[in-house]
């Protein structure tokens, strides 16, 4: 599989792992241990993001992360004092059973300043996700419901296919209770802390 290649793998719970995969335990804890000790190929990444599975992907494209780095430019004035955007660590959601790398959130210095590879979803303010045509419905649906239920604040989905950006907020009973889309083009107000109104337009659509 190239690099390029917005696809996803999936291991499961094979009897024999074959080279680049491990076998999938059932229980949270085991499966946290094997995400730990992966040996992945370069340019890859695992996550947690349904069931008893860890999804193996490849790193994003240039322009998937050039709309990362948009966002991370226009956000970066605005955050909220003692806050910085991250777009490499882990969210590691244990009660969830979920581990999540965000393309970029929002999180205190002093959570991010860690010698660890991980962190926990308890003060994360905001997570954004870039979809990108090999991974709409883990963004668009799975993480969507596993932001919510982790009561992060805010989810911000860009959406290049669509040609469109979300910003979920308010969450409650494991689910977000507000939303605003917008299409590229339009601006986004993204509210207190942040305060400012998000330039859409500055992001390519693939539609």
């Amino acid at each position: 599989m190239s690099k390029n290649e917005e696809t996803e793998m999936t291991a499961l719970a094979p009897e024999k792992a074959v080279p680049g995969t491990q076998p999938v335990a059932a229980e949270s804890c085991e499966l946290f241990d094997l995400l730990d000790r992966l040996d992945l190929p370069r340019g890859y990444r695992a996550e947690i993001v349904e069931g008893s599975t860890i999804t193996v992907s490849p790193v994003a494209s240039g322009r998937h992360q050039r709309t990362v780095r948009s966002l991370d430019l226009q956000l970066r004035p605005h955050l909220p004092a003692g806050h910085d955007a991250e777009p490499h660590l882990e969210i590691r959601m244990p009660d969830l059973g979920r581990s999540v790398i965000p393309d970029l959130f929002v999180a205190p210095v002093e959570v991010l300043n860690t010698a660890d590879s991980v962190v926990p979803p308890d003060d994360v303010l905001l997570v954004a996700e870039v979809v990108s045509p090999g991974n709409a419905r883990s963004d668009r649906v799975v993480k969507l419901e596993v932001y919510a239920k982790a009561a992060i604040e805010f989810y911000l989905l860009i959406d290049p296919i669509a040609g469109q950006t979300t910003l979920f907020s308010n969450p409650s009973a494991g689910r977000y209770q507000d939303r605003v889309t917008r299409d590229f083009g339009e601006k986004l107000v993204v509210p207190e802390p942040f305060g400012f109104d998000l330039d859409t337009s500055q992001f390519p659509s693939l539609s």
